[in-house]
């Protein structure tokens, strides 16, 4: 990662990469994921074949977002100053991906359950 990451880019990667999925909320996952494509270490080929975008639209894609992930998502803008523009340097963004990975769902149950 040669420049920081912003939460506001990783947030909004994320909730493209839950409508490419044709996932209907965005979880902790797709944003554990737009993290790396960000970083440049996962590609859109690493998502696997993308929905119908006629499938999205009926199923409304992309436009919910996990309540924890929701939580983690305002929490880490305050942390930020409330600053869109902020940029995360590397040590946040291992402890937000830490978050993160502690939001997934392991077993039909949240780590954090």
């Amino acid at each position: 990662m040669t420049e920081g990451l912003r939460l506001t880019e990783a947030l909004t990667t994320s909730s493209a990469v839950a409508t490419y999925l044709g996932a209907h909320s965005v979880t902790a996952e797709h944003v554990l994921t737009a993290i790396g494509i960000l970083r440049g270490t996962v590609t859109l080929d690493d998502l696997g074949r993308p929905q119908s975008p006629m499938l999205s639209r009926a199923t409304g894609a992309g436009r919910e977002v996990d309540a924890l992930v929701r939580e983690i998502a305002q929490r880490w803008f305050s942390k930020l100053g409330s600053d869109p523009f902020a940029e995360m340097d590397a040590e946040q963004v291992s402890e937000l991906e830490a978050d993160l990975r502690a939001a997934t769902v392991v077993g039909g149950r949240r780590a954090l359950d």
